[in-house]
């Protein structure tokens, strides 16, 4: 499908290969290649990002490690607006912290959201399945299950659209810029 740059042999005798970039097609599209940008635009954006979750008791979504593979460049025509092209594969490792105990304590459940595809042909729904990580802490008692049960369907009900909300509108408005 898309491939980040073309080859271009340097000389006779055994392979050598050199990326030769930007592409420019017959029609006056340049595609510019942006998949280390995306790559780092990413790991920052969730990097930084602290989620409140919806009823929940001041609960926060942040994410830990983030992992993306796939490609990504930006088709531009002089005078035309820049069409991004990409598609990825994301792990976010991700946390919620709940405040307990009138804010002495803090509970933490944990789990990974996978974006098994991410694309510029469906921008608005990224497909993602939810995996949540249901080991009580160390020393918790059984009625901390209910806490962790209320925080896992915090982050289905109000993480994973907020997850599709920044790749679609922040990750994508922000790479049309990168030209």
């Amino acid at each position: 499908w898309l491939k980040p740059f073309r080859l271009k042999q340097l000389a006779p005798g055994p392979v050598c290969w050199t990326p030769v970039y930007p592409k420019v097609d017959a029609m006056g599209w340049t595609e510019i290649n942006r998949i280390e940008w995306a790559k780092k635009f990413l790991k920052e954006l969730f990097g930084e990002a602290r989620i409140p979750l919806d009823k929940t008791e001041g609960a926060t979504l942040s994410f830990f490690r983030v992992e993306t593979t796939g490609d990504c460049a930006l088709a531009v025509r002089a005078g035309g607006e820049p069409r991004p092209i990409f598609e990825f594969r994301l792990e976010l490792d991700w946390k919620v912290e709940q405040p307990v105990d009138n804010g002495k304590s803090i509970f933490e459940a944990k789990g990974q959201i996978q974006v098994t595809e991410f694309s510029s042909e469906d921008i608005a729904s990224p497909q993602m399945k939810l995996i949540c990580d249901n080991q009580l802490p160390p020393g918790a008692t059984p009625a901390f299950k209910a806490l962790m049960d209320k925080l896992n369907a915090a982050v289905k009900d109000s993480g994973l659209p907020e997850v599709a909300r920044m790749l679609a509108d922040d990750f994508v408005n922000t790479l049309k810029k990168q030209t």
